[in-house]
């Protein structure tokens, strides 16, 4: 009986593996080195959130160095996380991003206190393709 205890664990289904996408996981990680690759970029991070129970969606990140905000430096950094996003996937899930100036940084201690420079959801107007070029083409089964 406690052989059987790991299959059905793995049958009944967590929700930690279900409905991950590597693709989808990948964007995340790569509008993430490229906003890291800025001057003005203090840290950036993403998390990948997928499973039956909580659908799937991805958020971005990223601390600016407060000495360093220009005016377009949030419209910058969105461009990156669409162009990534774009290019990335041919999936359609929740995205995300938060922008946070190193004078009111997120803790993880307080969670919510931290006031972004800029947030919103990672969406297109017009034709992406014309600016980024073609996305790519879900796998046939």
């Amino acid at each position: 009986m406690l052989r059987l205890l790991p299959v059905l664990l793995l049958l009944t289904g967590c929700g930690v593996l279900e409905n991950f996408n590597a693709d989808v996981n990948e964007v995340g990680r790569q509008i993430i080195a490229h906003w890291k690759e800025r001057p003005d970029v203090a840290a950036a991070q993403f998390e990948y959130r997928h499973g039956l129970d909580q659908g799937e969606s991805v958020t971005v990140e990223v601390l600016v160095h407060a000495d360093k905000i220009t005016p377009t430096t949030v419209d910058e950094l969105v461009e990156i996380a669409r162009r990534d996003y774009w290019r990335g996937t041919s999936r359609d899930v929740g995205a995300g991003y938060l922008v946070y100036s190193t004078d009111d940084p997120p803790y993880a201690d307080k969670p919510g206190e931290a006031e972004p420079i800029g947030q919103g959801r990672i969406e297109f107007d017009g034709d992406p393709a014309a600016s980024y070029g073609p996305r790519p083409t879900r796998p046939s089964k």
